[in-house]
C-alpha cells in the first residue's frame, strides 16, 4: 500500500471516529415543582393586567412611560454591555466551528542559498518557491466537538442574558416610574394639607386676637402646618432622585429628564384579566430567560469536562504542501518544479506529572458548580414569583382598605371643622382631625404606589416583555 492510500485509510478511519465526547451529560434539575402557583387566588380574586406575554408596559397605556421604556432598550447601558458580550460569543462560536475544518495557507519565498556542491565546493543559488499548505486535526476524541458545543452553549447563554436584562430593565424602568407618579401624588397632597392647614391657622389666628381662641390653639395649629411644611423637602428630594435614576437608565445624564418629567400625573390604570392566565411553574421556568441563561451554563460547564478529558489521548493532524521550488522565478510553473509533503503528526502527552488530571478536576468542579448555580436560579425564580404574587395580591386589598380608610379621614374632618366653627366643639379635633387626614391621604398614595409596582414586580417574574416562542432553544436538550 503506497504512502497516498496510507493517507486516505487514517483520513476515512478519523471521520469515522471523529467527534466521539468525553463531556459526561449535561445533569436536569431534580427541583420538585408544584402543579400551580401557592398564591395564585381562586374565582380571579385579584387581577393582572394581561397575560404575561408581550411587552407588558404598553398595557398600561402611557405614552410617556412607553418612550422611556422604548429609549431605555435602545441606549441603557447595561443592555449595551450584554449585547457586545453576545457579540463576543457569537463570533467565539464561530471561531469554534472553524476549528472542525482545514485550514488552507498560501505560502510564497524567495531567497539566496549558500551550500557545497557534490563535491564540497561552496555554491550560491536563488531559491523560489510557491504553493499551498493544508493542515487538519482529526477530532478523534471530541475535543473540537466539545469545544464548539460549550461555545454554542454560551452563545446561548447570551442570547438568553440578554432578553433577561431587557425584561429586568423594562421593569426597572416602569417600577421607577410609577414611585416618581406616587411621589408626585404624594406631594400634591401634602401641599393640598398645607393649604388647608395655613387656612385654619389664620382663622385661629384671628380668633384669638378677636378674644374669641386662646393662644394654646394658635401654637398647636402652627406646630401642624411646620410639621406638615417639613414633608415637602424629603419628598422633593425623592423626587429628583427617581427622575435621576430614570434619566441614568435610558442613558442620559441624570438631569437630562428634569424638564420632561416636571409636569404632575396620575397613576396609570391598571387593566384586569384573571391571574390564573399565568400557567404552570413549569412553565415560567421555560418562560424565564435567567433559567434558560443559567441552563446554557452548565450545558457550556459539561462540555468543556470532555475538552478538558481529550487532553489525556493523542492529538493527530493531518497535512501536507503542494507547491513548487525553482532557483528561477522563471522556471515555477514548469513540470519538474512541483512538489509535494503529505504526512501526519502525532503529539501525546505521556509524561505531564498529573497536570492534565488536575485540569479535568477543575473542569469537573466547575460543572458542578454551574449545574448547582442552575438549580439556584430555578429556586431564585420561584421565589421571586411567588413573592410578586403575594404581594400583590395584598397590596391590592392593602389599597383598597386604605382608600375606604381616607374617604372617612375626609369625612370626619369636614364634620371637626363644622363643629368648631358652630362652637361644638375645641380645635384640638380639628387638628387631630387634619393630621389623621394627612396621614391617611399619604398611606393612600403609597398603597397605590406600591399596587403598581408590585404589578411590574409580577410581569418581571413571569418573564414578561417576549413572547416564549421568540427565546431561544434551550442548550440542554
Amino acid at each position: 500500500m503506497n504512502r497516498v492510500s496510507l493517507l486516505a485509510a487514517a483520513a476515512a478511519l478519523t471521520a469515522v471516529l471523529a467527534g466521539c465526547s468525553t463531556a459526561p451529560a449535561p445533569k436536569k434539575s431534580e427541583v420538585p415543582l408544584t402543579a400551580q402557583f401557592a398564591n395564585t387566588p381562586e374565582g380571579g380574586a385579584a387581577t393582572l393586567s394581561q397575560a404575561p406575554v408581550g411587552r407588558f408596559w404598553q398595557g398600561f397605556q402611557d405614552a410617556e412611560l412607553d418612550g422611556l421604556v422604548s429609549r431605555a432598550l435602545q441606549a441603557n447601558t447595561d443592555l449595551r454591555i450584554a449585547a457586545a458580550n453576545l457579540r463576543e460569543a457569537r463570533a467565539l462560536s464561530r471561531f469554534a466551528d472553524a476549528q472542525l475544518l482545514p485550514s488552507v495557507n498560501l505560502t510564497a519565498g524567495a531567497g539566496r542559498v549558500r551550500a557545497p556542491d557534490y563535491q564540497g565546493n561552496p555554491q550560491s543559488n536563488n531559491a523560489f518557491s510557491v504553493g499551498f499548505d493544508v493542515q487538519w486535526e482529526a477530532d478523534l476524541f471530541g475535543r473540537l466537538s466539545d469545544d464548539r458545543r460549550a461555545a454554542a452553549a454560551d452563545l446561548l447563554a447570551g442570547e438568553a442574558g440578554l432578553r433577561s436584562a431587557q425584561v429586568s430593565v423594562a421593569a426597572e424602568v416602569a417600577r421607577n416610574y410609577f414611585e416618581l407618579r406616587g411621589l408626585q401624588e404624594q406631594l400634591r397632597v401634602a401641599r393640598l394639607s398645607l393649604q388647608t392647614q395655613e387656612g385654619a391657622l389664620k382663622l385661629v389666628v384671628g380668633r384669638q386676637e378677636a378674644g374669641r381662641g386662646t393662644g394654646f390653639d394658635s401654637e398647636r395649629a402652627r406646630s401642624l402646618v411646620q410639621s406638615t411644611a417639613a414633608t415637602l423637602p424629603a419628598l422633593e428630594m425623592a423626587l429628583a432622585r427617581t427622575r435621576y435614576r430614570l434619566a441614568v437608565l435610558t442613558g442620559q445624564p441624570p438631569t437630562a429628564l428634569d424638564a420632561q418629567l416636571t409636569e404632575v400625573k396620575p397613576l396609570p390604570g391598571l387593566r384586569a384579566v384573571a391571574l390564573d392566565r399565568i400557567g404552570t411553574p413549569e412553565d415560567l421556568l421555560r418562560r424565564r430567560p435567567d433559567v434558560r441563561a443559567a441552563e446554557a451554563q452548565a450545558a457550556a460547564a459539561a462540555a468543556r469536562v470532555g475538552v478538558a478529558r481529550s487532553s489525556m489521548f493523542p492529538r493527530i493532524t493531518l497535512g501536507g504542501t503542494i507547491g513548487q521550488n525553482a532557483t528561477r522565478i522563471g522556471d515555477l510553473g514548469d513540470g519538474p518544479a512541483y512538489a509535494y509533503n503529505l504526512g501526519a503528526q502525532l503529539v501525546w502527552n505521556l509524561l505531564d506529572f498529573g497536570r492534565i488530571r488536575a485540569q479535568i478536576a477543575a473542569a469537573d468542579a466547575r460543572n458542578e458548580a454551574a449545574f448547582i448555580g442552575y438549580e439556584r436560579t430555578v429556586l431564585a425564580a420561584l421565589e421571586e414569583t411567588e413573592g410578586a404574587l403575594v404581594t400583590y395580591n395584598r397590596s391590592q386589598q392593602q389599597a383598597q382598605a386604605l382608600y375606604d380608610a381616607a374617604a372617612s379621614a375626609e369625612r370626619a374632618a369636614r364634620i371637626a371643622r363644622e363643629r368648631f366653627n358652630v362652637g361644638m366643639s375645641d380645635f384640638l379635633a380639628v387638628l387631630d382631625a387634619e393630621r389623621e387626614l394627612l396621614a391617611a391621604r399619604n398611606q393612600l398614595a403609597q398603597s397605590q404606589t406600591a399596587a403598581a409596582t408590585s404589578l411590574v414586580g409580577v410581569y418581571k417574574a413571569l418573564a414578561g416583555g417576549w413572547d416564549a416562542d421568540e427565546a431561544p432553544q434551550s442548550a440542554m436538550r
